[in-house]
């Protein structure tokens, strides 16, 4: 991945948290009628930030390509291409992700819904992170 395609998933992630921004002080309720406009706009995010992340550890020849979504933001901590307390909150994300493609489990809204703030903390960080 050239660093222009980098550039050019940063900007589709902040795109996509610019969407997310109106859902950050609303209701419940407001939330429940659009919550799976929300669930697809934390699936795009953790799948542009997971892409990139995915990337960057292939580029490294010595580090083994991580098997999930959790463990490649792990490493990317570990290997200082993000900072451990992002790794971690971004790792935790990643299990959201599994929750909302794969009904692994039923979803819990009211959490889904105080998590939108954090998801926005997280991915700007991730976005000022990898643009140094």
């Amino acid at each position: 991945m050239s660093p222009e395609v980098i550039e050019r998933k940063l900007a589709l992630i902040a795109g996509y948290l610019r969407d997310l921004q109106p859902y950050e002080g609303a209701s419940f309720e407001v939330f429940m009628q659009r919550h799976y406009e929300v669930e697809r706009l934390l699936e795009l995010l953790l799948i542009a930030a997971s892409d990139i992340v995915f990337h960057l550890i292939s580029g490294k020849k010595e580090e083994p390509v991580p098997s999930s979504y959790r463990a490649a933001f792990l490493r990317a901590g570990q290997a200082g291409m993000l900072s451990k307390e992002l790794s971690g909150n971004l790792a935790r994300a990643a299990g959201l992700r599994n929750i909302l493609v794969h009904e692994y489990a039923e979803i819990d809204y009211a959490l889904l819904h105080q998590s939108i703030p954090s998801a926005i903390r997280d991915f700007s960080a991730f976005i000022r992170e990898l643009s140094r």
